[in-house]
């Protein structure tokens, strides 16, 4: 878009709506310059929408320097960040022995669909290549595809092709696929407001789902700061 915009190419004076999706994430990937670029370019008289998960001085400083000092703002209820039809459950174990955990629990519910979260794309794609060794029908969603492969995936995936889903955090926002039974952590998000994100896949239009985490020794005190922060409770199950 900077491009074109120096190039002459587009002339974004007569904009009257500006959407920021996803702004924070915007932000977090290094977008910052170009984003304020892009938002330099446009003119004072439109209607401007910011969603963000999270409002980091960054994004403050986006609302004070573009948005009016009269400015709405919603924000969802922080006593009910999470699903109340989410069971939230822990299973301790060693970074060896993750892939054979997550087997058992495929193998026991097989007819059953769902998302599991990985925080790289490296680890995305390794943990899509073992479990495709192990015969489950399984698809990665990562940062480095192109989009008609993102869109083969998600295709296959809403259309019931595709068992599994396998992603990381970024890749997975704005997903909106129904009946899935579970989310599994194979690693515990960086941000909490990320665990929200993840579990929130699962348990929609009234179902119930399960959000399982796979922790290391070392982590059970970070499963005790994501539910003080949350107000919801974890309970230790084995597969």
């Amino acid at each position: 878009m900077v491009d074109l915009i120096e190039r002459g190419d587009v002339n974004l004076k007569n904009v009257n709506t500006l959407v920021l999706d996803e702004a924070d994430e915007m932000l977090s990937m290094g977008f910052k310059p170009e984003l304020n670029r892009i938002l330099r370019y446009t003119g004072k008289a439109k209607n401007t929408w910011l969603f963000s998960a999270t409002m980091p001085e960054e994004i403050q400083q986006i609302i004070k320097k573009y948005m009016s000092p009269n400015a709405f703002k919603v924000e969802v209820n922080k006593n009910s960040l999470v699903n109340a039809n989410i069971t939230h459950q822990f299973i301790k174990t060693s970074i060896q022995n993750k892939i054979n955990v997550i087997a058992n629990f495929l193998d026991k519910h097989n007819e059953e669909r769902g998302i599991i979260f990985c925080r790289t794309k490296a680890g995305t794609q390794n943990l899509t290549k073992l479990l495709k060794e192990e015969g489950f029908s399984v698809g990665a969603l990562e940062g480095d595809m192109q989009q008609r492969e993102r869109d083969k995936v998600m295709r296959a995936f809403k259309n019931k092709s595709l068992q599994i889903l396998i992603s990381t955090d970024v890749s997975a926002r704005g997903i909106d696929v129904s009946n899935l039974a579970f989310v599994i952590h194979h690693q515990l998000p960086e941000k909490i407001e990320y665990y929200t994100h993840r579990s929130g896949r699962t348990a929609r239009a009234g179902k119930r789902g399960f959000s399982i985490a796979l922790v290391l020794p070392h982590e059970l005190e970070r499963i005790k700061e994501i539910e003080k922060k949350l107000d919801i409770k974890f309970r230790e199950v084995n597969y």
